[in-house]
């Protein structure tokens, strides 16, 4: 059913299931972003997955790379995709910061100039990137290839938020002859069905931001918003969900099809008759975007240092010194981990507040390994053991520095206590981190509330701004089988 045609779980029942991850969901505009755990295991992402973090054939490429299974022709095809976007991005975004300084209407009018030069080569992009999530699905390697329940089907208990939201997830992806835009649809739909509540009151304080194109962006309206702007952003909402809805529908029964060209069929009728409405909504939402054009550079007020800016430069490199380590730390555990992940032991590595630790613990197996496996696993072993020095000594430079600096503080205010000195330290790190996180969701914000872009224009942008966050890359599941399997 994910892809034409439409296998059936029994087709691939004696092929070993692969594992799947899907792309992490961006924070809302202004929020910070998630940090990455610091734990790494054979069941964490591929690292080359974060250039590709809100690509819409993210979960096709994740089986490919930890299944190893990925084409020299394909590499090619995703290196020269990566370029293309790039490049448009580049143009976009020179552009952006020569107009910061024009008058809001003149910056409009400029940014529509080259949305037009730019809509062709966009577009081509776009055909490419669907290209793309077709050519990478492999045989038997689809989300729903060994599922054995269908949401059409009535069954006790009833289907679980969680497996309808996984199921939607998973058509946002995988279902052919869907419209980008109904894509982005399925993705908020997943994302409001994880975060269902008891109650309509419990429901809307778990998710108290508007999903706004570029989807899944997600931003937070100002409360004093003028009567008119604000009855105009409840009528795009408004349509919104009935689209949402018709769609959700349509998708839980198609699940359910027992023939994959009814599937495709049903999925390329409902695009066709929800084409328009689409177009629609995009019109409105650029309405809202001028009635909110302020908006695009009002950034939160950064709170003043109370340390000299020497010290509080010192502060601010020590920090980034730390989280450069850390990342480096656990992508090149990550990498040492996923060329090792077919021995026959069960390894992991974690940042602990001393350094870094790992695990290595054999499978269980009534065979010895060979000698070959048992040089392997050494050679992992070393790897890991050598990572963790290089941390270690890193760290160790990290903390000599934040002393020198904590003693420092103490004499400028006066030898204070311990208490007092902290709190001044972290009172000046929160500037340069407001100030990161302003700069970060810069794009953001452009691509949201600037008027005069193309929705493809926001969705290059938006793509940016998501691989620029370092959002942590979800864990990948198994391929899911009957409903009790652990996904």
């Amino acid at each position: 059913m994910d892809s034409i045609p439409s296998p059936r779980a029994s087709e691939f029942t004696s092929l070993p299931r692969v594992w799947i991850f899907f792309p992490p969901q961006p924070p809302p505009l202004g929020t910070p972003a998630p940090r990455a755990p610091a734990f790494r295991d054979t069941r964490s992402a591929p690292v080359e997955l974060a250039e590709f973090a809100n690509e819409l054939f993210y979960p096709q490429l994740s089986a490919q790379l930890h299944a190893r299974t990925l084409s020299k022709k394909l590499q090619d095809q995703l290196r020269n995709y990566r370029s293309a976007k790039e490049e448009l991005r580049r143009q976009l975004q020179a552009e952006l910061e020569r107009l910061r300084s024009f008058e809001p209407e003149t910056r409009a009018q400029e940014l529509a100039a080259l949305a037009r030069v730019q809509a062709p080569k966009l577009a081509e992009l776009e055909a490419t990137a669907e290209s793309l999530r077709r050519d990478l699905i492999r045989s038997g390697q689809a989300w729903s290839a060994m599922r054995e329940w269908r949401l059409g089907s009535r069954v006790s208990p009833a289907y679980s938020p969680t497996e309808i939201a996984m199921v939607m997830q998973s058509h946002a992806f995988y279902l052919n002859g869907l419209l980008p835009a109904q894509r982005r649809l399925l993705r908020e739909i997943a994302l409001e069905l994880k975060m269902a509540a008891d109650s309509t009151a419990k429901a809307t304080a778990a998710q108290p931001h508007v999903f706004f194109p570029p989807e899944p962006a997600r931003v937070a309206f100002p409360a004093d918003l003028p009567a008119d702007v604000a009855l105009k952003i409840a009528a795009y909402e408004t349509k919104k969900s009935r689209l949402k809805k018709e769609l959700f529908e349509a998708i839980f029964e198609l699940d359910g099809a027992k023939l994959g060209f009814i599937t495709g069929n049903t999925a390329k009728a409902l695009a066709n008759r929800q084409a328009a409405p689409l177009r629609e909504l995009d019109l409105q939402a650029e309405e809202i975007r001028r009635e909110v054009a302020h908006l695009v550079y009002r950034v939160p007020a950064v709170e003043r240092s109370p340390l000299s800016p020497t010290v509080a430069n010192r502060a601010e490199v020590m920090m980034k010194r730390f989280a450069a380590a850390q990342s480096r730390a656990l992508a090149n555990a990550s990498v040492a981990l996923q060329a090792s992940r077919d021995l026959p032991v069960r390894a992991s590595v974690q940042l602990v507040p001393d350094g870094l630790k790992f695990t290595l613990i054999p499978s269980r197996s009534r065979t010895e390994p060979d000698a070959k496996t048992v040089k392997a696993i050494g050679e992992l072993r070393a790897k890991l053991n050598e990572i963790a020095d290089e941390y270690g000594q890193r760290l160790a430079d990290l903390i000599n520095e934040k002393d020198a600096i904590r003693a420092e503080i103490a004499g400028t205010l006066g030898n204070a206590q311990a208490t007092v000195v902290d709190n001044a330290l972290i009172t000046a790190l929160r500037a340069p981190i407001q100030n990161e996180l302003n700069e970060l969701h810069r794009d953001y914000r452009i691509a949201v509330f600037q008027p005069g872009l193309s929705p493809e224009q926001r969705r290059l942008l938006f793509d940016g701004v998501v691989e620029q966050l370092d959002l942590p890359l979800p864990r990948g599941e198994l391929q899911p089988t009957g409903r009790t399997s652990r996904w």
